[in-house]
């Protein structure tokens, strides 16, 4: 692109000087529409509201002039990029790569003796660390268990029962009570009568 610039830039500069505007602005704004990667429709319509700013009449010619001398001025290669072959370009990525390979270390007779001494040291520690842990096993089993939630359920379980019992007291209290209250009703009842009965005689 800095070629088509070289080429392209000075002539463009003198386009706009032509039609009497600010070349330093307006120039590297239509340089960076042109090479942008947008189709030759997108950049039509970009130059022509660029240059409606700039000119009133033939906004068209000055835009395909524009574009004709940006197409000659570009470098050929630009023009027609090579499609390149994916799984060629992949294949000599690979080959250029060199498979890691993992090498055995052999350790000198003195070196096995202090792996050796080492290995045996944590086996012994770990040993340790097991009859330590079966100790505090035992310990714990020896504590009292925690059964805070087996008692709040039990308590939980006693005050419904409770509150049952005693809606069961309640019941039989008020039916008690209407079975008073009744037998009352009826006595008033019957002693109303008696009294009529009387009264007429």
């Amino acid at each position: 692109m800095a070629t088509a610039v070289g080429e392209f830039g000075p002539w463009l500069i003198d386009k706009l000087k032509s039609l009497k505007t600010d070349e330093g602005v307006f120039g590297s704004y239509i340089s960076g529409i042109l090479e942008s990667e947008e189709t030759i429709d997108e950049k039509k319509d970009a130059l022509e509201g660029i240059l409606s700013e700039i000119v009133e009449r033939d906004i068209s010619d000055h835009v395909n002039e524009i574009l004709e001398k940006w197409e000659l001025c570009r470098p050929k290669e630009e023009n027609q990029k090579p499609a390149a072959d994916v799984d060629l370009q992949l294949a000599k990525l690979l080959e250029s790569q060199s498979l890691a390979t993992t090498t055995r270390r052999e350790y000198t007779d003195e070196e096995k003796k202090i792996r050796e001494a080492i290995l045996s040291q944590y086996s012994q520690l770990s040993d340790n660390e097991q009859d330590q842990e079966n100790e505090e096993e035992t310990d714990c089993q020896d504590l009292v268990r925690n059964t805070n939630a087996l008692d709040v359920a039990a308590a939980a379980r006693e005050r419904r029962e409770n509150a049952r019992l005693e809606a069961q007291r309640k019941k039989e209290k008020d039916k008690e009570d209407r079975e008073k209250q009744k037998a009352l009703k009826d006595e008033k009842k019957e002693k109303r009568k008696t009294q009529k009965v009387e009264r007429k005689r």
